[in-house]
């Protein structure tokens, strides 16, 4: 274990033991000031990975807005939306070079790249008020059609929790960089994983995704309309 991962673990540790006291016995603002901790993990990791934060909150936003609207109770939604903070954090053990490589990765730096769903459940089983997530986070690259990763998962086999982090982590992806509160980047960010449904994803939490989102951009551009004419 590198010293790196070494710290990550000991400080989601930290934090996830502050969790549990928290979600049981503490109010609200609590609650929401150990949220605020897990997204100040993950923008840890994602400014090694790109030097760039926001796909970890926006991919909790969204995960926690499908698995709502699929009506999973409330504990699930909340795990939902932890895994979704947590799901990359794997990445801090990825070399930086490749990371970071501004040319297309080689076949063997793929499959180190692969590595981090796998990684990430392991830190994750690391921190016990945690490791009911790991299962949901290993299985976040698995394809509906089988060809995901790392076990080859397919169908209803996959974890739907995972199903939900494959579209979100694939949507934050394609919007990272970009203009959140631009309507238009935002749809072209679904247009663009949209040959997905049926193969990469679950159609029906494709189709719930992809309805949240037009709906959201749709309430935005009327609203932007209204601004300008008002």
């Amino acid at each position: 274990m590198s010293f790196t991962t070494f710290v990550y673990i000991v400080v989601m540790g930290s934090v996830a033991f502050l969790c549990y006291y928290a979600l049981l016995w503490l109010p609200g603002q609590i609650r929401r000031d150990y949220r605020q901790g897990l997204q100040a993990l993950a923008r840890a990791v994602e400014i090694r990975e790109h030097g760039t934060t926001g796909s970890a909150r926006l991919r909790a936003y969204y995960a926690t807005q499908i698995a709502g609207r699929l009506g999973l109770p409330v504990q699930m939604i909340r795990d939902i939306e932890f895994a979704a903070l947590l799901q990359e954090i794997g990445k801090v053990s990825i070399p930086y070079r490749i990371l970071n490589k501004e040319e297309p990765l080689t076949d063997d730096e793929e499959e180190v790249l692969k590595l981090h769903s796998v990684l990430s459940q392991r830190m994750v089983e690391q921190v016990p008020s945690l490791a009911r997530l790991a299962t949901f986070i290993r299985h976040h690259h698995e394809n509906w059609d089988g060809s995901g990763y790392p076990d080859g998962l397919r169908g209803e086999e996959i974890p739907l929790a995972s199903r939900i982090l494959h579209v979100v982590g694939d949507y934050a992806d394609a919007l990272r960089g970009k203009d959140l509160d631009n309507p238009s980047l935002r749809l072209q960010a679904v247009e663009q994983i949209a040959a997905g449904k049926g193969t990469r994803y679950d159609p029906r939490v494709w189709e719930v995704f992809q309805a949240i989102v037009r709906a959201e951009t749709s309430r935005q551009a009327s609203l932007s309309t209204h601004e300008r004419y008002a």
